[in-house]
């Protein structure tokens, strides 16, 4: 796969992910989530399709975990 390609892949992915967010995901991640969060960073850093799809799945995964600890917070106000 070609650089161009792989581009193009991570513009889809982007737009699927603005599309999903949720404010405060990253931070989120960052504070609550720090292995989840390595592991994206790491992931941020190669240039596979691989890591592109891994990095998309977990960050999904970051983002239904961060929904669960927004219901969590809601239950216990």
């Amino acid at each position: 796969m070609g650089e161009e390609e792989l581009n193009a892949l991570v513009t889809a992915m982007g737009k699927r992910l603005q599309v999903e967010y949720i404010e405060g995901t990253i931070p989120y991640l960052r504070e609550q989530e720090p292995g989840l969060w390595t592991e994206l960073e790491a992931l941020d850093r190669e240039n596979s399709i691989e890591a592109l799809l891994q990095y998309e799945r977990l960050f999904f995964e970051g983002i239904h975990r961060y929904l669960s600890f927004l219901e969590g917070q809601r239950k216990a106000a």
